[in-house]
């Protein structure tokens, strides 16, 4: 064996009918664009006090903000930003018809890239991914071995230093799922034709999870698009009303501090208590498996185009800043070269938004792995969660360089 481990999260992915599939018909999505503290609090405010639907975390100015508006709050909600002057503009005037588009064109065929049956320039279904993975497991005996990450610990045999990524721990983020699908093929496909990748293999045992929320992202495909959380039961929503963690949020490092919610409605709720999900615990399982080896870790999001170092939960930076900041910078030069990418580095809470129980804060802190980084893909908010089809493929591709770039740039 070569030494890289194609692993995927496989637990029990939901079988629904989606004949309740939920209809955004009518629902307006406005890119905002804050110019001012007072903005950012007036967006808290609808939030809040309208239930507004925000996609990203209004925390500076001039940062656009995707919001999606009920039909019955589209004009009190627009007049309200004109009598702010707070600038906004139209990114989707009918959510249902891009989610009924952006499955047609799924359902389409493609001439951009194909290994088998698998069609990389689509998203896939999460059977389709499985499909995948195994038939390069069974293909590629000798590179690959395909590992159950979640009910069990697994022991990898290779004593090699680890590379550990993360995809798809929340279920909307299609995007970050296709990426990691796209980061396995290629790095099993291609060793021993591409240089860099035959390089890196040789060096680095290679653990990737395409897939780390499949009852979530399987619940996107038949339920509801938006859907970010975990499809778990809280023991403190008595209700049961209110299903899902964000696992992102669910780690156990500050649980529940800043930028988490208590609240089990809410799409940050962090759980009842650390490592409630499955989820999370899986990937902390693995983490704690590959012990002293473990040499950096990447979490795959979507979207924002952001490459982001520790720590989520204050704006003080890591003491190896300026290491992180040197790999982080190859990895963003090599992203930047194919498609004039432009991404943006720095530590989360001073980049994004602060927030605690992250994996990256979890493995940095918690696991002493010293370069791990979480990513946000394309783009900036013209399209959020629905990347057109002609960019899914240019999104994997760029990744994948940006990665392999900042992983050769470790030891240098």
């Amino acid at each position: 064996m070569i030494g890289f481990q194609a692993i995927l999260l496989a637990l029990c992915a939901i079988t629904v009918s989606n004949a309740n599939f939920v209809d955004y018909s009518g629902h307006k999505v406005l890119t905002i664009t804050p110019k001012s503290e007072a903005h950012l609090e007036f967006l808290h405010k609808l939030r809040n006090d309208y239930s507004v639907d925000l996609w990203n975390e209004p925390r500076y100015t001039n940062v656009p903000v995707m919001a999606r508006l009920r039909p019955e709050l589209i004009n009190p909600v627009e007049e309200a930003l004109g009598t702010q002057n707070i600038e906004y503009d139209v990114a989707f005037y009918d959510l249902q018809t891009v989610i009924s588009s952006e499955r047609a064109a799924m359902n389409a065929p493609s001439n951009l890239s194909h290994a088998g049956a698998f069609d990389f320039g689509k998203y896939n279904e999460y059977n389709e991914v499985i499909n995948l993975i195994e038939s390069l497991a069974i293909d590629y005996p000798k590179i690959a071995t395909l590992k159950t990450v979640g009910k069990s610990v697994v022991a990898i045999l290779e004593n090699k230093p680890a590379i550990m990524m993360e995809c798809g721990i929340h279920a909307r983020e299609w995007s970050s799922v296709a990426t990691g699908a796209y980061l396995v093929n290629k790095l099993i496909t291609q060793y021993g034709k591409d240089d860099q990748v035959t390089k890196l293999v040789d060096k680095y045992e290679f653990n990737i999870i395409v897939e780390s929320n499949p009852d979530g992202y399987v619940y996107t495909w038949t339920q509801d698009r938006l859907w970010r959380k975990t499809r778990s039961r809280s023991s403190i929503d008595w209700l049961g009303v209110c299903r899902g963690v964000d696992a992102n949020r669910n780690f156990d490092v500050e649980h529940c501090g800043v930028g988490a919610s208590r609240k089990p409605c809410e799409e940050i709720f962090c759980g009842d208590r650390p490592f409630s999900e499955s989820e999370a615990r899986a990937i902390r399982d693995h983490m704690i498996a590959l012990g002293s080896r473990l040499k950096a870790y990447f979490s795959i999001h979507a979207y924002s185009q952001l490459w982001m170092t520790p720590f989520g939960t204050t704006k003080k930076l890591p003491p190896n800043y300026d290491t992180l900041k040197r790999i982080g910078d190859a990895g963003v030069k090599a992203l930047s070269k194919k498609y004039g990418t432009q991404y943006s580095l720095g530590s989360i809470a001073n980049i994004i938004y602060e927030a605690a129980g992250s994996s990256i804060d979890y493995a940095y802190v918690k696991q002493d792995v010293k370069i791990a980084y979480a990513l946000e893909l394309r783009d900036t908010g013209r399209h959020g969660f629905f990347l057109p089809k002609d960019q899914i493929l240019p999104t994997c591709e760029e990744t994948f360089d940006g990665l392999m770039a900042a992983i050769e740039a470790i030891d240098k």
